[in-house]
């Protein structure tokens, strides 16, 4: 599997793997003093981590023609489909990105259908914003393989580090939704 292309521009050139050693070395000569620089390397792994995750996810969805954000909004909206009203602002709250982020989301969402916009019965100023049958359809076709990426990231880890694994992250990632204000 190759990591994707940057979407707007490519090139011929390829810029070379650094690894960590530079990082490392720049990290030293400017974090402030009072930064562990062991938890610091430990947290640029975990960003790294991060983003290669979403690239892999990124990477099994293309046959779908989505990419992990715009599924984690069709999740997000299949999951609240019994409330009544669901904003692109509470949309934004949920999912911590900024609204103009959703916006642009729900338009490409619209536009395949995938979502339907609309009006607020009790306010026409507000917008509620609910899965489409086609949204839900596509959303029930991609999960297998979601689900299949999601447990293939973890295939190097045996049972034991697993486990281990899960309770660190469960506990980060706790740690992180209390110092933002805002979890799944």
């Amino acid at each position: 599997m190759k990591r994707k292309p940057a979407k707007e521009y490519t090139t011929e050139q390829q810029l070379p793997r650094l690894g960590t050693s530079p990082y490392l070395k720049l990290m030293e000569r400017t974090a402030s003093s009072d930064t562990n620089l062991n938890s610091a390397h430990l947290g640029l792994i975990m960003l790294w981590l991060g983003d290669n995750t979403l690239d892999m996810v990124d990477i099994d969805l293309a046959a779908f023609d989505i990419t992990e954000s715009k599924l984690d909004l069709l999740l997000l909206l299949s999951l609240h489909a019994d409330q009544e009203l669901v904003t692109p602002s509470s949309i934004a709250d949920r999912l911590g990105i900024r609204r103009s982020s959703v916006t642009a989301l729900l338009i490409w969402l619209e536009k395949k259908n995938l979502i339907v916009r609309e009006p607020y019965a009790k306010d026409g100023r507000m917008t509620h914003v609910r899965i489409s049958a086609e949204g839900s359809t596509l959303v029930n076709q991609i999960l297998p393989t979601f689900w299949s990426t999601c447990a293939s990231l973890v295939d190097e880890l045996d049972k034991e580090e697993q486990a281990v694994f899960q309770k660190v992250l469960v506990k980060l990632n706790a740690s992180l939704e209390k110092r933002l204000g805002s979890g799944r």
